[in-house]
């Protein structure tokens, strides 16, 4: 029983590794892409390819270069945990919005995280990631929305954005 409450409690503090690169991902948080990888860690997205600190200096001014905003979701992820190591495949799909004439356009990409985890010192975090795309494709040219954009709060790429206020509230 204890056993089976331990792989629960693994697979779920996983999980919230994995949440949160694409939390650190959409807000281009440095601070949150760094907490998901130890420091030895190696990270292959395909555009970079090397030692995982690197990869938020690089990525960063890349996607602010190249997209005006981007949502990551994941789905489901088979993980298997071997003692104090765990893979992990889960798939996501990623939206990058872009300007594109007078409207804009949506790059989406569909694939899965290979993942390999260690846990140190009780912590979870990613040793190995390679990014495998399977697939891609861009709705160009798409008009706004009927949706109004200006009756909602509207989402910054950093520090700024309004999802990191409820976490400042807890703190009060």
């Amino acid at each position: 029983m204890q056993d089976d409450l331990n792989e629960i409690l693994d697979h779920q503090r996983i999980r919230l590794v994995l949440e949160r690169y694409c939390r650190g991902i959409d807000r281009l948080d440095a601070d949150a892409l760094a907490s998901v990888y130890w420091d030895d860690a190696h990270d292959n997205h395909g555009i970079y390819n090397g030692p995982a600190p690197g990869f938020a200096e690089f990525i960063i001014p890349f996607m602010r270069d190249h997209w005006t905003s981007t949502t990551h979701m994941i789905g489901q992820s088979n993980i298997e945990v071997a003692g104090s190591r765990a893979a992990a495949e889960t798939v996501f799909i990623a939206h990058h919005i872009r300007p594109d004439g007078d409207g804009i356009a949506d790059d989406v990409a569909g694939g899965r995280y290979a993942d390999v985890l260690e846990c140190r010192d009780g912590e979870w975090r990613l040793l190995d990631r390679v990014v495998v795309m399977d697939w891609v494709y861009t709705h160009a040219g798409l008009a706004s929305s009927a949706i109004d954009p200006d009756v909602f709060v509207i989402g910054q790429r950093d520090a700024a954005d309004f999802g990191y206020q409820p976490y400042g509230r807890l703190r009060d």
